[in-house]
C-alpha cells in the first residue's frame, strides 16, 4: 500500500525537526515595527517567529478594544506578511470577524485571513499561502500518493512558485486529482497539520513553517521547475 499524505509529511518532518529548526531562515523580522511593545528573544528566525505568534496571540486575547486587536492583525498581514493590496473593507473584515466566518470565505483572501486567525489561536490555526499550497501539492508527486488531492493554487509573486503552479494545474488535470471543496479545504488542512504535529509532539505552526520554508526544495524534487 502506498503511503498517504499524513505519513509522508510526518516522515519529512522527522528528518528535519530538531531543537533549532534552522531550516526556517526566511527574511528577518523588522523588530522595530512590531506593535504594542512586543519584544522578541535572541535566537534564530524560527524561534523569533514562534515567539512572535505566541505574543501577538496573547496581546490579541487581552486587548480591551477592537482597535488594538485590529492593529495587531493589520501588522501581521501587512508588515510581517507583506500583503499590502487588501482593500480597506477586506481588512476590516479580517480584523473583526470571528474564525468560523473567516473560514467560510473559502479560498478568497485565505493568505490574509489565515494570518489573522493565527492571532486568534496560534495552536489551532495556521497560515495557508501559495508556498504552503505548492509544497503540499509537490510532495504528492515525489511520493507517488495514490489518492492525490489538489490544494488550492494561489497567486504568487515568486517566479518559481508561478512556474510550478502552472505545471501543477496541468498535471492535476491530466491525472484527475481530487479537488477539496473550496469552503472546506482549510479545515482539512488544519486537520492534516494537527494530526502531524500531535504525532511529533510539536505544534501546527512549526509544520506550516516547514512547508513554507521548503517550497523551492519540494518544487525541485517534483520536477516542477
Amino acid at each position: 500500500m502506498k503511503p498517504n499524505l499524513e505519513t509522508i509529511l510526518i516522515e519529512l518532518c522527522v528528518n528535519h525537526f530538531d531543537d533549532k529548526n534552522d531550516w526556517y531562515n526566511w527574511r528577518k523580522i523588522n523588530e522595530s515595527k512590531i506593535p504594542q511593545g512586543i519584544i522578541l528573544p535572541q535566537g534564530n528566525q524560527y524561534l523569533k517567529n514562534i515567539v512572535l505568534k505566541e505574543k501577538l496571540h496573547n496581546k490579541w486575547l487581552t486587548a480591551n478594544d477592537d482597535i488594538k486587536k485590529g492593529e495587531l492583525i493589520e501588522y501581521y498581514i501587512k508588515i510581517w506578511g507583506g500583503i499590502k493590496g487588501n482593500k480597506e473593507s477586506a481588512m476590516n473584515e479580517y480584523k473583526t470577524q470571528n474564525a468560523d466566518t473567516l473560514i467560510e470565505k473559502g479560498v478568497k483572501g485565505v493568505a490574509s485571513w489565515s494570518k489573522a486567525l493565527v492571532l486568534h489561536d496560534w495552536n489551532k490555526y495556521a497560515i495557508f499561502d501559495a508556498r504552503v499550497s505548492c509544497s503540499l501539492n509537490a510532495i504528492q508527486i515525489t511520493h507517488s500518493i495514490d489518492e492525490k488531492k489538489l490544494f488550492p493554487i494561489l497567486a504568487s509573486q515568486n517566479k518559481r512558485i508561478i512556474i510550478a503552479n502552472k505545471k501543477l494545474k496541468s498535471i492535476s488535470k491530466e491525472n484527475s486529482w481530487l479537488k477539496p471543496d473550496e469552503l472546506q479545504f482549510y479545515r482539512e488542512y488544519l486537520k492534516l497539520l494537527s494530526f502531524v504535529s500531535k504525532e511529533l509532539n510539536s505544534n501546527i505552526s512549526t509544520v506550516e513553517m516547514f512547508l513554507f520554508a521548503k517550497a523551492e526544495e519540494f518544487i525541485e524534487k517534483a520536477g516542477l521547475r
